[in-house]
């Protein structure tokens, strides 16, 4: 069933509020208790909270207008808090311990990538209600107080940050500020984050964060934004995110350099297709086939050839793992994540000796489907799909194996399917 924007957003089914939440509201409480004290009478108690996600597979293919195809998790970042008089935010990080403050309203848009001191944490805050306040005839975000309490691994390539700014730009919506639809929702926090961080990363974490569903996977289409939810066969498998403990740091990795490095390939081989086939356009990486760098390949580098043939590649295995999914084979996954591995590790550079000896040792146990590193790479996490009868098994042999081969110590993170982002009152 495919959907596509309406202008009207889309009812998702009812979610149960996750425990981050009610530890934001504990955070709050224990932070303000004296001003929090006195506040009955006022604005209501909201909470909003927004996933991480997995990437099953399509890595670094969003922002080449490719095909990707993630889940939401049950690892959220979560806002509780209180609209509170005037024109300021007065936000407490749990995992960083600290306290923010700074304009929700025009004043915000001044300087948003450097934040005026401002934690990063905060910068991601700060941008998304810049975003909101720069939206032409919307209500402004009234002044907040607010705790923020996640279980999202931050670093751990289940895009952490990305589930703070949607949790951001939902919270601002419950306090009053602009309602937007998931998928324009989805797109605000495309540039905040954007503009916040310097990465210029693609759309699909977002759209991941506002519109997944429980039991589902997102087949998303990264040019027109279509997308479709695909059910998901997890009774005998399970999917575990194993975080190396190296932290990918995009805005000082090789992240934007891939970016470069695609589309001065585009800008080498569009005239030559388009020339060869009157009426074709080239606008991106995702219009270039297989055969199309068997012909042309010659006239690009060896680097940018091997770039190529990972988002080409990468592609082709979305739409296979969407037709294996659809017709619940999930064991047919396998070689697909074995391939998408090993084409990030090869062609396009991106994993790292910690993320290869998790992928290597997960091979190594029965009952492991598949595992491939996931996420920007660099560091972060590599997704293992793993049949439930041997997870005790892999997790055993992961905590050993892994700090023996690499010095490092591993997290666990078993996680099960959850739906997007929501806001309630407490």
């Amino acid at each position: 069933m495919v959907y596509r924007e309406n202008g009207k957003g889309e009812a998702m089914p009812a979610q149960p509020m996750p425990a981050p939440v009610s530890a934001a509201v504990a955070a709050y409480h224990a932070l303000w208790a004296d001003e929090a004290g006195n506040e009955t009478g006022t604005a209501p108690l909201l909470a909003a909270w927004a996933p991480g996600r997995i990437n099953l597979i399509g890595e670094h293919t969003d922002y080449n207008d490719g095909w990707v195809l993630p889940v939401a998790v049950d690892r959220h970042i979560a806002f509780a808090g209180r609209a509170l008089p005037g024109g300021r935010a007065r936000i407490y990080s749990a995992h960083f311990d600290e306290v923010a403050e700074f304009e929700t309203i025009r004043a915000a848009l001044v300087d948003v990538a450097e934040g005026a001191g401002l934690p990063l944490w905060a910068r991601f805050v700060r941008g998304a209600l810049a975003e909101l306040a720069a939206l032409p005839h919307a209500p402004l975000t009234p002044g907040f107080r607010a705790a923020i309490v996640g279980d999202v691994p931050v670093g751990g390539g289940m895009s952490s940050s990305t589930a703070l700014v949607v949790a951001t730009a939902t919270f601002a919506a419950a306090l009053g500020g602009p309602r937007l639809t998931p998928m324009e929702t989805a797109r605000l926090c495309q540039r905040a984050e954007q503009r916040s961080s310097g990465v210029l990363g693609g759309i699909m974490d977002q759209v991941s964060a506002c519109l997944g569903r429980a039991g589902y996977a997102l087949l998303l289409d990264c040019r027109t934004q279509a997308y479709a939810y695909i059910p998901l066969s997890l009774t005998d498998v399970a999917l575990v995110a194993y975080d190396t403990g190296v932290p990918h740091l995009l805005a000082e990795s090789a992240y934007n350099q891939r970016r470069a490095e695609c589309l001065e390939v585009v800008g080498v081989l569009a005239a030559v297709l388009e020339a060869e086939t009157p009426g074709r356009s080239v606008r991106a990486l995702r219009d270039v086939v297989m055969a199309d760098l068997q012909r042309h390949g010659a006239l690009l580098s060896p680097t940018l050839l091997a770039r190529a043939r990972h988002v080409v590649s990468e592609n082709a295995r979305v739409e296979r793992a969407a037709a294996v999914l659809r017709a619940g084979e999930m064991s047919a996954l396998g070689a697909l994540l074995s391939a998408s591995h090993a084409s990030l590790r090869d062609d396009y550079a991106v994993s790292c000796p910690e993320l290869d000896a998790v992928v290597a040792i997960a091979r190594t146990v029965p009952g492991v489907v598949g595992a491939r590193m996931m996420g920007a790479g660099f560091g972060g996490s590599a997704l293992i799909v793993v049949e439930r009868a041997a997870l005790d098994r892999l997790e055993a042999t992961l905590a050993d194996e892994y700090p023996r081969r690499t010095g490092r110590l591993g997290t666990w993170h078993r996680c099960r399917v959850a739906g997007g982002a929501t806001s309630g009152a407490l």
